[in-house]
């Protein structure tokens, strides 16, 4: 049975074969097999451990990292797979010179000449349309008409956008060119279309590839012209600021690979282009996250998008500096309410956090990281108490009132601490009755209930 092998998209790191022995994914006609099929068996004895492919591969690409294979019975399933799963990119390593030029003339045919290579079980490349000095200039080429690629039907240009966005590589001016004639076609696809190519191009690796080749053709600027807007942003401004467009683009190559995250990453900033100000000489965006999240709200709707993810992606939007405003010094009590209030969406909202950060400083890198896996930690603290069940009842502090006849004051608090303490240290059971504890201070430390009639700060005033 010949094999289909797609490589994965960073073609600058070593070829782990190791690592993809252990990882293989193997499927064939959807249904998901067990161990490695006998055609793999051949090609074993050239996967030492630890070792990378023969040095034609990694020669030829710079060593390409494998990521999961695909098992094809014939070069139209390869083509399906390595296609319309974008996040595949070549070469294919196949066990039939047949498949092999088959596969490599249909993929240059219908897709990308970058696309239209494949390796033999011996290890020889088979290259007959260029797809070697395709990936060495780092560009997405075609050999015809680049309007082929989408035919009238823009869904195709997407799926190029999202190939630049897993592979690194640009489009070529041609295809640019072509895109730009034809943009505004873009108006005419589903909605579902536009969720699933653009948030494609989002989970890319090279996200940022995607998102300006579909910037230059024209493209983004009709799906999000909130984002668009950013392009030169600072340029308008007599005092200087960072490049927020740029900014935009490492933010979300940084954020982990969850859509939520990344649209956050996407649409965060966009409030700043109607908040600038500038005052004694310095840049302010007063209100940006509101109105972010009220311009998210808007595109989510454009998008056709679940109100559940659209609901997380405000949130993040919304609230994403309170996160960023963590310091050293907060109390567990200041953790404690940003907890409570972000709900569910903790999780998103720290995501994002870790990742919205562009300095080129060292030190201020290193602050931020220091500050970021403080915070983390610091919550994930404050998680786990609450998760704990107290170890005093309900009512204990009302109880210790109506038996003494004191005013509330700081000297229930330290009762109710020095009975936690005790519980912690196992000197007393936890969850007893009120009645229990109160006996327990009785006997064991009175000096805590010896306060004058009144509130304690009476008792200090009269002293």
């Amino acid at each position: 049975m010949p094999l289909a092998l797609p490589v994965a998209e960073s073609m600058r790191s070593p070829v782990a074969v190791a690592q993809w022995l252990r990882d293989l994914d193997l499927q064939f006609a959807g249904a998901a097999l067990v161990g490695l099929p006998a055609a793999l068996a051949a090609f074993e004895p050239q996967l030492a451990a630890d070792q990378p492919l023969r040095d034609p591969l990694v020669q030829w690409a710079g060593g390409l990292q494998v990521q999961r294979a695909v098992v094809a019975a014939s070069a139209d399933a390869a083509v399906q797979v390595a296609g319309v799963e974008i996040c595949k990119a070549p070469p294919h390593l196949v066990f039939s010179d047949a498949l092999a030029a088959e596969l490599t003339a249909e993929l240059e045919r219908t897709h990308l000449r970058a696309l239209a290579v494949a390796v033999l079980a011996n290890g020889q490349i088979v290259d007959p349309y260029g797809a070697e000095k395709d990936w060495r200039d780092g560009l997405l080429r075609v050999s015809g008409d680049p309007r082929a690629l989408w035919r009238g039907d823009l869904s195709g240009a997407l799926q190029v956008a999202a190939i630049a966005a897993h592979t690194g590589l640009y489009p070529d001016r041609d295809i640019v060119r072509a895109l730009q004639r034809d943009a505004v076609l873009i108006l005419q696809l589903d909605r579902q279309c536009w969720q699933d190519g653009l948030g494609a191009v989002l989970l890319g690796p090279r996200a940022s590839v995607g998102l300006r080749f579909l910037q230059q053709a024209g493209v983004l600027q009709l799906l999000v012209p909130e984002v668009t807007a950013l392009v030169d942003f600072h340029k308008s401004c007599p005092v200087h600021h960072k490049d927020i467009w740029d900014h935009t683009l490492q933010v979300i190559e940084k954020c982990p690979h969850s859509l939520v995250v990344r649209w956050s990453a996407l649409m965060h900033d966009t409030g700043k282009v109607q908040t600038r100000t500038v005052q004694k000489g310095r840049v302010h965006f007063f209100g940006h996250e509101a109105l972010g999240a009220s311009l998210m709200e808007g595109v989510a709707g454009r998008f056709h998008m679940p109100p559940a993810v659209r609901d997380r992606i405000v949130y993040v939007i919304g609230h994403h500096a309170r996160a960023n405003a963590y310091l050293a010094n907060w109390t567990d009590s200041a953790v404690r309410r940003l907890v409570r209030d972000m709900g569910e969406h903790l999780d998103d909202v720290l995501a994002f956090s870790r990742s919205d950060y562009t300095t080129k400083r060292s030190s201020r890198q290193a602050e931020v990281k220091t500050l970021t896996t403080q915070l983390a930690g610091h919550v994930a603290d404050i998680v786990e108490q609450n998760a704990k069940v107290p170890p005093l009842p309900k009512g204990l502090g009302s109880l210790i009132l109506a038996q003494t006849g004191l005013q509330a004051g700081p000297w229930l608090g330290r009762i109710q601490l020095w009975l936690e303490q005790q519980c912690e240290q196992e000197e007393l059971p936890p969850l007893q009755t009120a009645e229990f504890y109160l006996q327990v201070v009785r006997e064991r430390a009175p000096q805590l209930l010896d306060i004058a009639t009144g509130t304690e700060r009476q008792r200090r005033k009269t002293t």
